[in-house]
């Protein structure tokens, strides 16, 4: 994937599901002081700081590393790692010793690799925590240790359509896999010129939403159905498989031509482009710094009068959510306690002095209790929220170690043709099994 800033915003979005293997944390924190530090050690007493972030971060993001260094006379290093093969190269950097002050990186397990309780800042006694519900419940914590400081609302899951292209062929926007089938049949008739629905192989990635991820939020809501897997009381391939069955969907939507003709080579960066321009009626993408307002130029009612968004899963509209890696920020243990201290400053300041004005620039909910909504919301971005308000679940593979890691690929071979539902099942068992004995969870 190119370094479009724009068009590459999503890709770190989805990357929070295309994650690392996860390897062993045999007897985390020895050696170090695992006190949580709460406020006491948060003073700015570096010039400056180190920060790792991802290339396709918003300028809502960006300004919040300027608003901190002017205001404390700290001069803020941005080193910012491509969005396209962004875990791969914060682990090889990580592997080699380097460490950042700051840490933009994702609240999944994806960062279990990294050895938090070894290498990095226990942040559970941070004011932001108490002020986030139960979200560390679910991501941005390690063994009953809170290491990430999560700032932006959950990004969602869902289809993207073209409402122009929607209406003219008489049709309403999907909640269920059948609805894509039904959409799919009848634009092949009446607009045999626009392609149902847009896939990505070229880029991999997001090959796996429309290939399990959507199709399991149903599921994930009625069951906790991941979490059943981790527990060993459900498992990818068993007969009956809500998984399985998501793959099946999958493979069904491409034997009926559904998707475009360059579907197993085609990229990210050309996805939004096709459905704002109607050559594509819908593509399954991330809510998350939706690139669709980049194609109108920044022009929202635009965006509005042209795009909207569903929620869809095998059975309803389930919407699907993650937390984002933009806005979420660990403190590596760098050895130097003057930076530490700043770094700490830095999330006591974005998690709170410097919150409100964040939540206005960027036009989204704040996720932290205690703070206003802005002033001013996009009609695109209240659908979304709506459809997160209304009924939603966390994403099934969140904390799937080995398995996540494996899983575009795994739908990207089925977009191909070169997989079965079922091969792709036994895989993804086993891979995950190895990742649950390598991280130590619980049973494992």
């Amino acid at each position: 994937m190119k370094n479009v800033r724009g068009a590459a915003r999503i890709g770190a979005v989805m990357g929070i599901l295309g994650l690392l293997t996860v390897t062993a944390c045999s007897n985390p924190g020895a050696g170090h002081d695992s006190r949580p530090p709460g406020d006491k050690k948060a003073t700015v007493q570096a010039r400056e700081l180190t920060v790792w972030t991802n290339s396709a971060d918003p300028e809502s993001i960006r300004n919040v590393y300027k608003r901190f260094g002017d205001k404390y006379g700290v001069k803020m290093n941005i080193v910012e790692i491509a969005a396209d093969g962004f875990e791969n190269q914060v682990q090889t950097k990580w592997a080699g010793g380097d460490r950042p002050d700051i840490l933009e990186y994702h609240a999944t397990s994806a960062f279990w690799a990294l050895n938090p309780a070894r290498n990095m800042l226990d942040l559970s006694n941070m004011p932001y925590v108490a002020k986030s519900g139960d979200l560390y419940q679910h991501v941005g914590a390690y063994r009953g240790k809170v290491y990430a400081a999560v700032t932006q609302s959950p990004g969602l899951f869902g289809i993207f359509y073209n409402k122009k292209v929607l209406n003219k062929a008489g049709l309403q926007a999907p909640k269920t896999y059948d609805d894509l089938s039904h959409i799919c049949s009848v634009l092949k008739v009446k607009a045999p010129g626009v392609n149902p629905l847009w896939e990505s192989g070229g880029s991999q990635w997001p090959t796996q939403i429309l290939g399990g991820i959507l199709y399991l939020s149903s599921a994930q809501k009625r069951d906790d159905w991941g979490q059943r897997v981790m527990d060993k009381r459900a498992a990818l391939d068993e007969r009956g498989s809500p998984f399985v069955a998501g793959a099946s969907a999958y493979e069904r939507l491409r034997k009926d031509g559904c998707f475009n003709k360059d579907a197993t080579t085609a990229t990210f960066e050309a996805s939004a482009r096709s459905v704002a321009d109607g050559s594509s009626a819908m593509v399954a993408l991330g809510s998350d710094l939706s690139p669709f307002n980049q194609e109108f130029g920044d022009d929202t009612q635009k965006t509005d009068a042209t795009i909207g968004f569903a929620a869809v899963s095998a059975d309803g509209p389930v919407a699907t959510w993650a937390p984002n890696v933009s806005g979420t920020w660990y403190v590596p243990r760098s050895g130097d306690e003057k930076r530490q201290s700043t770094a700490l400053s830095f999330i006591k300041y974005a998690t709170g002095e410097g919150y409100q004005q964040y939540v206005d620039e960027s036009k989204t909910a704040p996720l932290l209790a205690g703070f206003k909504d802005p002033a001013e919301v996009q009609q695109l971005q209240q659908q979304i929220t709506e459809a997160y308000k209304t009924d939603a679940a966390l994403a099934f593979n969140t904390n799937l170690v080995g398995f996540s890691s494996q899983f575009p690929a795994y739908t990207t071979g089925i977009l191909s043709g070169q997989e079965s539902p079922e091969a792709v099942a036994r895989k993804a068992q086993t891979a995950f099994e190895q990742g649950a004995t390598s991280a130590g969870l619980p049973g494992w």
